[in-house]
Order: structure tokens, then C-alpha cells, then sequence
């Protein structure tokens, strides 16, 4: 390629950006992915419980269908008496279950030591003959000088007939919301199991050796916790009230084989707890929790979280991808990239959480926005840093078009300053194209501009009239042959001016091309292409020719023949009027010739009057104006008008006068005894005017020859007249923008059809 002075300059500026940004970001890329891997270790715990509530209410776990909650709400309250219960009550409750035949039951009631044995006693040996109950105990937070925490047991009676015992603490979050539990704490080398891990391990013994959750805990203040899991809530379990189940209104089907939990729902009785799916309720009451985390364990959907060392490279490897993604995809894939990260990210935590593990996408969020946010600034600062550099390349070239004065900017601000360039050489810009749009427009020959290889890139508007709107982006040389410029000629288009050609449409044209070279001369722009109209000039030089011809012998021979016959006159014995006859026989056809050629002329010309008018009054007067003629030759004029009140925006007068033309034609072309019609018809939005006859027909080859003015086809050359009818009746049409239709059969006859667009009334 040629060299084009400043053009390699303008690459090695942009090159020099382009590996500054590649070197930048390799640099964001090393600070970037160890501080997501930073973040993903829980310290954005805000974002994280926010994430994990939401996809936590997507997330469907399967209810085991043994569960079965008896609720100490405040009905049982109000008909047992406040709270707490005689311990009888609670044995009456356990005996009712032992007989229906529960097949395990966790008692999520705290029994501690009792002053009153007569009240102990009969709830132990409701415990021992059941031999199924499962009771709680809790962590002492009350804090001794130098001791470490206690339990808080049921009393020892109780203990010895219990099938087991579990713990039941549960600890909110920072934000007050329960959603983890250690399925082991207690004193250290004395951990217990959590209660519905005790339940678990009595109802599916082989499963429970390999337990959720993370094996390694943590000792804070002489307490050990272990195996911490996410709680996998669900939202409704089975439940009875527990006094239904006291007084047997609870039949024992419901209960025989059931996993029963028994504990308080109703307010005041302190085991209620916010979760992420405690709705409209505010709180779920923790026998609901133990219920959750038991059905979990049977279903194997307790949610663990993974190693660190995974966390922290699941959260690093969307913002790895979309960094390296960022530097091979186009600037405008930017977002489209990042929101895909995004989606991805979430959909892979809400996956994971909906098979029994949590993974935060909180920390790959905010890095994916990070890194967003990150290369839209660095290559706007690149492209900002490039633009000022081209733009004062551009404000220091010469000026062409006279320009405003603009205040100079402030020293000291760089970006006013680059806006102010910015301004000034788009000013500069809009000028220098409309002053070339404009210039273009209004140049009164036809002219295409094209790129080197021929394709249209703007036109004038004197050019579009002649190849239409559609035809930017095309090739100049297929136009230029469509138009009837002769095909073997075209090629280079240097080669291809100073040819004349006339188009399908009739207009005589005349090609002209010059090359457009830029400032060094080296390189060709584009082409200037020129289609001179001298359709005016030609059809001026054929009408003096044939106006000639006609002055020269049609219109002397009429007068010829009159001084003739009135020479003969003198000759002939008085009284015979024959000649005079022959006289006004010639009058009349050269008052003939003239009322045509008066009316082609009007009918060519600027001056019509459109008024919306009824189409059955205008084809009536021309019925009327044509009967006598069709009457004198013996021929049947009727008419057939089905859509007469349809109006037309027409001139009445030069209408008339065309259809009385088509009728005129009919009746001197068609033999005696025959008819000619006249109808009317809708098609549509328009309206078709035709007449039709049964005469000697038009060969196919003479109809496209029969508008054309001084054209008379062979087989009607002993016919009167110049064969201005036709041309008037296409001229009229035209003006009303419609169209004439010809269909004919040699031997058949003929129809004319005036086609024109109908008038909304």
C-alpha cells in the first residue's frame, strides 16, 4: 500500500497503548485475584448471608414423611395452665405416644433437677416404658471464676430411662439470624451430639458414622464445637397441637411409626429464633429447627461448605476468565461478558446449595464488578490519551471552511481542554460534510460518488429521481447497465465516460466520470459519476422533425384539397352541392386535427383542476358525447356502471374527454352490427374505467407503439387522423395518477382500461 503521510504514526501511537494496557493489566490481575481470594474467606459476610437467604427460598429439600411435630401452642397453654406444666402432664403425653406406637420421639422440653419427687417419678417411668425418648440438654452460660461452661442436664432419673441425649444450642449470626449448628460441642474430650443428629443415629445406625460437615471446630472459652453445617430449613412439617395428642383426639395412625418432635411454639416461651425462612412469623420455634436439620440428615441435604483453599479458587476463577476474556473480546462484549460471569457465578452457588454445599459468590461479585469497573476506566483513560493526541494533530492542519472563535480553555485543565478540541474539530467536521451533502444535493446534473471499487456511497437528489432510493451500497456498473448503458462497454470505470444511452423509461442520458485522488495523489478516494439528462434536447430535436413533416403534408393537404374543389366549383353547373359537401368533409378534419392537437397540448400541460368527482358522471357524459357516433354506424353502445358513486380526485373536463377518445377509437375501429362497452368496476383502493369492443383486435407486437404520438399502426393507415387520441389519454391518465391498460386479440377485439386511485369519501 502506498504511504499516506501520518497514518503510520497514528498505529505506533495506538500500538504503544494497546501493550501499556496489556502490561497494566497483567499488573491489576496479580493485586486483583489475591484479594478476592482474600474476601471469599468470609469477610463479606453481610453480602453472604444476603446471597445464601435468597437462593436458600429457591432451594427445595424433600420432607422425610416420618416427621411429625407436636407443638406446645396457645391453645395447650390456655387449657393446661401456664407454663411450666406439672411433669405429670408430660408423662401422660409420652404414654399416649409409647401407645400409638411412635417409633422414636425428641422430647425438646428442659427437665432440669426437681425439689419434688412425687412429680419426677411418674415422668421417669413414662420415659423407661417408652424406651424411645430423646431429651436435650443446654450449654450453662453461667460463666464461674476459672471454670469452664457446664451442661445443663435433665435430672438423673430421667437420664438413666432416656434412650439418649443431645444438645440443642443454637447461636445466631451477626445479623441475629440462626442458619449454621455444630452437630458436636461440649466440654472439651466430652462433645455430645446435637439431638436430631441423635435421632439420626438411632434411626439409620450405618449412615450416621460418616457425618456433614467440616471435621475441624473450634475451642472458645472451654467449649468444643465440631462439624459445623448449614441448616437445610424447610418450611412445613406435619403438626399437631400437643393437647389433641393428650385428650386422643389424635387418632393413633397419625401417630403410629413417627418420628415425634415435641416443643413450644407459642410466644413468650423463649425457643423461637429469626431464620432466613421464618416468612411472615418473624420466628421459628426451635423444635422446627431440630426438625430441619434431622430432615436433612435423613435426606443426605445437610449444606456443608467446602476447604478454604476451594472457596478461595472458585471465587478467583470468573474474575480469571473475564480478565483474560476482557483483553480478547471487543470493548462492546464488555458487559455482556461481566453480566455472564455474574449469572454464571450465581447459578453455580444456588447449583451447589441445591445439592448439600455452600459456596459464596459474594466475593467473585464484587471482583467481576471490580474488574468491570477497572477496564472501562483504563480504556477510556487509553482512548482518551489517543483522541488527544489525534485531535491536536487535527487542530494544527490548515483550515478550509471559515470557523466560530471559541474561548481557549483554562491551563492547567487537561480534560476541558480535550472537550474543547473535541468541540472544535467536530464543528470543523459537521461543516466540511454538510458543506459536501449540500454541495451535493444541489448540483443540477445527476451525480453518484462511489468508493474505489464502484460502490455508491451518496447520491443527489437529481440522480435519485433517476435510479431511485434504494440503490446506495450497490455497484455504480450493474446500475449503469439496468439504466441501458450498452453492457459491453462497461468496466474500468475510467474508461467507461462520454457514452450516451437511453433508459427503459425513455430518458436519453450521458455518462461522465473523474477520479477522486487524495491530498499526496497517490491514492484513489472514489469516483464521481455524472448522468447528463438530455432526454429534453432529443425529444425537442424529434418533435421539430416531426412537426416539420406535418406542417410540410398533413395540414397543407385538408387546404390544398378545399382551394381544389372550389376551382372545380367554377366548372360545374349550378346546384349540385356534392362538392360543398366534399368542402366541409375537409373543414372538418382539419377542425379535427386542431381540437386534437388543442387538446394533447392541454392535456400536457400544468393546468388541471382536481375536484373530487363521481367516476359514473364523468363515464356518463362520455357515454352521451359517443352514442350518436355509434348510433350513425349501426354500432350497440350500452354500459355497465357497478360502482358509479366511487369518487376520483379528477379534472371532469380532460377526464371526460380521454374515455370519449377511448369510446371514439372503439366505434371507428369496430364493424357495424357489433357493440361496445362501458364498464365499471372496484379493485380494491382503485377504480377501473374500461371499454371494450368487438372490432379487429391489436397484434401483441403493436401495443406497446400505441400511445406514442404521429404513430398509426400499418393495418389503420386509411384512417383519419394523426394518432394523437391515445397520447392524450396516457397524458391525462398520468396527471391523475393512474394508468392506462391495453389487452387485445387479433380477430377478437379490444379493451382500453383507465386504472386510477380511488378517492376516500
Amino acid at each position: 500500500m502506498p504511504h499516506e503521510p501520518g497514518r503510520s504514526g497514528a498505529f505506533s501511537m495506538s500500538g504503544r497503548l494497546f501493550r501499556r494496557i496489556v502490561r497494566e493489566w497483567a499488573l491489576l490481575a496479580l493485586i486483583l485475584l489475591p484479594l478476592v481470594a482474600f474476601l471469599a474467606q468470609g469477610r463479606l459476610s453481610t453480602l453472604d448471608n444476603l446471597i445464601y437467604d435468597r437462593l436458600l427460598g429457591w432451594t427445595a429439600v424433600p420432607q422425610d414423611s416420618r416427621l411429625l411435630l407436636v407443638e406446645i401452642d396457645d391453645r395447650s397453654l390456655a387449657a393446661i395452665g401456664r407454663w411450666p406444666w406439672p411433669r405429670g402432664v408430660h408423662a401422660d403425653l409420652i404414654e399416649r405416644l409409647h401407645q400409638a406406637g411412635a417409633e422414636l420421639v425428641l422430647f425438646d422440653v428442659i427437665f432440669t433437677e426437681s425439689a419434688r419427687p412425687e412429680e419426677d417419678e411418674p415422668l421417669a417411668r413414662a420415659v423407661c416404658r417408652s424406651g424411645n425418648l430423646l431429651l436435650p440438654l443446654l450449654r450453662d452460660g453461667r460463666t464461674r471464676q476459672g471454670q469452664a461452661p457446664g451442661e445443663i442436664l435433665p435430672f438423673s432419673s430421667l437420664r438413666e430411662c432416656a434412650l439418649g441425649l443431645g444438645h440443642i444450642n443454637v447461636e445466631a449470626d451477626g445479623d441475629g439470624v440462626v442458619r449454621s449448628v455444630y452437630l458436636h460441642e461440649g466440654p472439651p474430650g466430652r462433645t455430645r451430639p446435637l439431638l436430631a443428629l441423635q435421632a439420626f443415629a438411632h434411626l439409620q445406625p450405618d449412615a450416621a458414622a460418616e457425618l456433614p460437615g467440616r471435621p475441624d471446630g473450634e475451642l472458645l472459652a472451654g467449649w468444643q464445637r465440631q462439624n459445623r453445617i448449614r441448616i437445610p430449613f424447610s418450611r412445613q412439617f406435619p403438626v399437631v397441637p400437643y393437647l389433641s395428642v393428650l385428650r386422643g383426639e389424635v387418632p393413633d395412625s397419625l401417630l403410629r411409626g413417627r418420628v415425634v418432635l415435641v416443643g413450644a411454639s407459642a410466644p413468650g416461651l423463649g425457643d423461637r429464633y429469626v431464620t432466613p425462612v421464618a416468612g411472615s412469623a418473624g420466628v421459628t420455634p426451635g423444635v422446627a429447627i431440630q426438625a430441619s436439620i434431622l430432615n436433612g440428615l435423613l435426606q443426605r441435604r445437610s449444606i456443608v461448605e467446602p476447604a478454604a483453599w476451594v472457596t478461595a479458587l472458585m471465587a478467583c476463577l470468573p474474575v480469571a476468565l473475564l480478565l483474560i476474556a476482557f483483553l480478547l473480546a471487543r470493548l462492546r462484549h464488555a458487559l455482556a461478558l461481566t453480566l455472564l460471569m455474574a449469572a454464571a457465578s450465581l447459578a453455580l452457588s444456588w447449583g451447589l446449595l441445591s445439592s448439600g454445599w455452600w459456596w459464596s459468590p459474594a466475593a467473585s461479585l464484587l471482583g467481576l464488578l471490580l474488574t468491570y469497573l477497572l477496564w472501562h476506566w483504563r480504556r477510556q483513560s487509553a482512548v482518551l490519551a489517543y483522541f488527544g493526541w489525534e485531535l491536536a494533530r487535527l487542530d494544527a492542519e490548515p483550515r478550509v471552511l471559515p470557523e466560530q472563535d471559541v474561548a481557549a480553555a483554562p491551563e492547567g485543565d487537561v480534560l476541558q481542554q480535550r472537550i474543547m478540541a473535541l468541540e472544535r474539530a467536530l464543528a470543523r467536521v459537521r461543516d466540511t460534510r454538510r458543506f459536501m451533502t449540500e454541495g451535493l444535493e444541489q448540483l443540477p446534473v445527476a451525480t453518484l460518488v462511489c468508493d474505489p471499487q464502484g460502490l455508491i456511497l451518496l447520491s443527489s437528489a437529481r440522480a435519485r429521481r433517476i435510479v431511485g432510493d434504494a440503490r446506495l451500497g450497490g455497484q455504480v456498473n450493474e446500475l449503469l447497465v439496468e439504466l441501458g448503458y450498452p453492457p459491453g462497454l462497461a468496466g474500468d470505470l475510467r474508461d467507461m465516460g462520454g457514452v450516451e444511452f437511453r433508459s427503459p423509461s425513455g430518458l436519453h442520458l450521458r455518462l461522465e466520470v473523474a477520479a477522486m485522488r487524495s491530498a499526496s495523489g497517490a491514492l484513489a478516494l472514489g469516483w464521481l459519476v455524472a448522468l447528463l439528462d438530455l432526454s429534453a434536447e432529443r425529444e425537442a430535436q424529434a418533435q421539430r422533425s416531426t412537426m416539420l413533416r406535418f406542417l410540410s403534408h398533413d395540414l397543407r393537404a385538408p387546404h390544398s384539397a378545399i382551394l381544389a374543389l372550389l376551382e372545380l366549383q367554377k366548372r360545374v353547373a349550378p346546384g349540385d352541392d356534392s362538392v360543398l359537401q366534399q368542402i366541409e368533409g375537409q373543414v372538418r378534419r382539419a377542425l379535427g386535427l386542431t381540437e386534437d392537437f388543442v387538446q394533447l397540448t392541454r392535456a400536457e400541460s400544468e393546468d388541471y383542476r382536481f375536484e373530487p368527482t363521481l367516476i359514473g358522471t364523468i363515464a356518463l357524459d362520455a357515454f352521451e358525447q359517443a352514442w350518436p357516433l355509434g348510433r350513425a354506424k349501426g354500432i350497440e353502445l350500452v354500459h355497465r356502471l357497478d360502482d358509479d358513486e366511487t369518487l376520483v380526485s379528477a379534472d371532469h373536463g380532460l377526464l371526460c374527454r380521454a374515455l370519449f377518445n377511448l369510446l371514439e377509437n372503439a366505434i371507428k375501429y369496430s364493424p357495424s352490427g357489433t357493440r361496445v362497452e362501458l364498464a365499471l368496476r372496484l379493485e380494491g383502493d382503485w377504480i377501473c374505467c374500461s371499454v371494450i369492443d368487438q372490432g379487429r383486435g391489436i397484434a401483441a407486437a403493436d401495443l406497446s407503439q400505441l400511445a406514442l404520438p404521429y404513430r398509426r399502426l400499418g393495418d389503420v393507415e386509411a384512417s383519419e387522423g394523426l394518432g394523437l387520441g391515445l397520447t392524450m389519454v396516457r397524458a391525462v391518465v398520468e396527471r391523475h395518477a393512474g394508468h392506462l391498460v391495453c389487452e387485445s386479440e387479433v380477430g377478437t377485439g379490444s379493451r382500453f382500461s383507465i386504472v386510477l386511485p380511488r378517492l376516500e369519501s
